[in-house]
């Protein structure tokens, strides 16, 4: 059920009606009506979730960073590699794609959704069925560049269930040195109900005579935006995820796929294992997670100056009879201050609750070059924060310190937020950071800026190669995790070692050189 609290009285003077939402809709920040009856332009200043996904197939040469000679960045959209505006054969500068990875069709099938699997927790789970995959542009691999090829979002069902789950699994590509690379990989589940309306698919045009930066035809009805996908006569809106739902999603993935994920997930177990010489197979068991929002509608006429230089640098996109504004979540150079800064304005209280599913690579942080190695999955770091370090921890003065930020009150204004936190990663990576064997070790979380909140700290140790911590139950503003891994030296024994025929018994755990224990 949505949690909306309307703790200020902009909200009254912003909301006319009712919301052109259904009853069990997840709450969407560009669904509020902005509808003033004013001649100003209404906008919602909030912190963004995921703003940075893109969910549709494509093929293009990518505008530079910085434009030169005053002109403005333009895509060009392809209708294929065979395009000559792609065609690695020709010129590819600036070339990338977007992948949408499809469900797995074969036992021998690559980059694609081997299974899907719900329930409330990992003892329960049901496998889910593919209903269809969605309207839309693929493309067949090419394995001369190492293309993975690219479906659509699949929809999916657990039988003798009504609630339907869309999977949105994506590669980000860049074309490197004579083949694609996977730079990035995003995989999200969020159930949904179909909505009828003048939708389209996404699509390249095809028409020779359209320009190669205007074939990308996009969605243009009124609201697209809010669906988590959209084709020919149908939006599929994002419905709330009951709370305690607990996901199974196994995934064959490209080996570029390496290094650290962050996730909107909750007490994961990660397994990543071998499944051909160019795949392999992922799995990520975890519960979804409650995070709460940060919402503020205003008018741009009406906003402070500060709010106007972040409305300036953040950029806008469309929404419910006005434009969203804001920075993302996971940037918390952008999004701390911006709490910060509205704090008071919402009396330090959350405006409503998302439920959310999904995971992401993201880069390593700072401080050791054991969590840079991208050759294998290292690790996966989580939270419900309203706002986090988009990076894996850092290792600083030996510890693995994460940041956090948020708002103190649930949308009922006096419950306090519970924050959660959890680091899965490969205890070899652990040992790495600190120099230690291969003898058992153990973890412990602290929290700096927390002296007055409860913590209950779970740690469940290591299994089957991977160190599992997490913290639960404390409250926010600003706080730092800081995560310190030890191990108990080793106790000496009386050993028997022998060489040849000549035998010693020493006081150690290892026998002198050229000596064998005994």
């Amino acid at each position: 059920m949505k949690k909306i609290f309307a703790f200020f009285t902009i909200f009254t003077i912003l909301i006319s009606g009712t919301p052109s939402v259904a009853a069990g809709d997840a709450y969407n920040p560009l669904t509020i009506p902005l509808n003033s009856g004013q001649a100003k332009l209404g906008t919602v200043e909030y912190v963004v979730e995921g703003g940075g996904i893109q969910n549709s197939t494509f093929i293009a040469i990518t505008p530079t960073n910085t434009p030169t000679g005053g002109e403005s960045r333009v895509w060009k959209w392809c209708t294929g590699l065979d395009d000559p505006i792609c065609d690695p054969r020709i010129g590819t500068y600036g070339l990338s794609a977007l992948s949408v990875l499809g469900p797995c069709l074969t036992a021998t099938q690559e980059n694609c959704i081997d299974s899907l699997a719900i329930g409330t927790d990992s003892s329960n789970l049901a496998d889910a069925k593919l209903i269809r995959t969605t309207g839309g542009d693929s493309f067949a691999p090419n394995p001369q560049y190492n293309y993975p090829g690219s479906s659509t979002i699949s929809l999916w069902n657990v039988p003798g269930t009504s609630t339907n789950y869309a999977v949105t699994s994506t590669y980000h590509l860049w074309f490197q040195r004579d083949k694609f690379k996977v730079t990035d990989f995003y995989a999200d589940v969020t159930p949904y109900r179909e909505k009828t309306g003048p939708y389209k698919d996404y699509k390249v045009d095809t028409d020779p005579n359209v320009k190669a930066e205007d074939r990308f035809a996009k969605n243009s009805t009124p609201g697209y935006w809010s669906c988590v996908f959209a084709e020919n006569g149908i939006c599929g809106v994002a419905q709330d995820m009951p709370e305690n739902t607990r996901i199974k999603l196994k995934l064959r993935l490209s080996t570029d796929v390496g290094g650290w994920f962050q996730g909107r997930i909750q007490d994961p177990i990660l397994d990543a294992k071998p499944f051909s010489p160019t795949n392999n197979l992922i799995t990520i068991d975890a519960s979804n997670v409650s995070v709460p929002r940060l919402v503020y509608p205003t008018f741009k006429e009406d906003m402070p100056s500060q709010e106007k230089d972040w409305f300036s640098k953040n950029g806008t996109w469309p929404a419910t009879s006005g434009q969203g504004t804001g920075p993302q979540a996971g940037h918390p150079q952008d999004s701390f201050p911006f709490i910060a800064y509205f704090r008071d304005k919402v009396k330090d209280t959350a405006s409503a609750v998302n439920h959310f599913w999904n995971v992401t690579t993201t880069s390593y942080g700072n401080g050791s070059q054991c969590l840079q190695d991208k050759s294998k999955v290292l690790g996966i770091v989580t939270t419900n924060a309203m706002a986090y370090d988009g990076t894996s921890p850092s290792f600083i003065d030996d510890s693995l310190d994460y940041h956090v930020s948020g708002l103190h009150f649930m949308p009922d204004g006096t419950t306090p937020v519970q924050g959660s936190y959890n680091l899965v990663m490969r205890s070899e990576t652990a040992r790495c950071l600190y120099g230690f064997t291969s003898a058992p070790i153990r973890a412990t979380i602290s929290i700096v800026g927390a002296e007055n909140s409860p913590i209950a700290t779970v740690v469940t140790g290591e299994k089957n190669g991977w160190l599992t911590l997490s913290a639960n139950g404390f409250t926010f503003s600003e706080k730092t995790l800081k995560v310190k891994i030890s191990q108990d030296k080793a106790v000496a024994k009386q050993i028997t070692c022998v060489k040849g025929k000549v035998s010693k018994v020493v006081k150690s755990i290892t026998c002198p050189s050229g000596y064998k224990k005994k």
